[in-house]
């Protein structure tokens, strides 16, 4: 999703892979949420329709900027969006509003959207995404997928992805990906309070900068 573990979804001058590792390791728990039953067989079928998107995405031809979009309309539909959001602002978000949760949840969809999808759709030319198998920890099923991938700049890769279904969920939805063993969910919950804390916790200014950053 490139010649680093996270060049799929993560730009390279933002962390280490040591870095990143650690905080995959660390990755918080997410908040608890009304019993659901999402099955097994439910976890696999929302994956099985990522990776078809993903797949039509990454060999359509489009430009950058119309696939970005369509990557948007991935989180839109099959990500967990509400909890990543308050889960990635920490304490901020028992802090923050109704409506303020809204509107960040609304523009860092797009700044998810952008900021991973640069890196996978702007280095490579076209690939597949297939489901690989499922296992289930605790109330979370860890859906496995393999990534591979042909480099615009010629040669192949493969890469293992994990997709991370809560069956505690509403309905099934991701609320994580574990790309190569580094955990977007964990990068997230640092990068995003960085963001706040170099505004000085104003919420509404990062909600206001974050259409321009990713």
């Amino acid at each position: 999703m490139i010649s680093t573990p996270m060049r799929i979804f993560m730009p390279t001058e933002l962390l280490t892979r040591r870095r990143l590792l650690a905080l995959a390791a660390g990755a918080a728990v997410l908040p608890a949420l009304p019993a659901q039953a999402v099955t097994e067989g439910e976890a696999r079928g929302l994956v099985d329709q990522v990776a078809a998107e993903l797949t039509a995405i990454v060999n359509s031809g489009g430009s950058l900027g119309q696939m970005i979009g369509r990557f948007e309309r991935v989180f839109d539909r099959f990500a967990d969006m509400p909890v990543i959001a308050r889960s990635v602002l920490g304490p901020a978000a028992r802090q923050a509003s109704a409506q303020q949760l809204a509107r960040f949840t609304e523009v860092y969809r797009g700044y998810l959207a952008r900021k991973y999808g640069r890196a996978l759709f702007g280095g490579y030319s076209g690939g597949t995404v297939t489901v690989t198998g499922v296992r289930k920890s605790g109330t979370v099923w860890s859906v496995g997928s393999t990534a591979r991938m042909q480099r615009r700049s010629g040669g192949s890769e493969s890469l293992d992805v994990v997709w991370q279904v809560s069956e505690r969920s509403p309905a099934p939805r991701f609320f994580n990906m574990i790309i190569d063993g580094v955990s977007l969910f964990a990068v997230e919950r640092e990068e995003v309070p960085a963001l706040l804390e170099a505004r000085r916790g104003n919420l509404d200014r990062l909600i206001a900068d974050l259409p321009g950053l990713g």
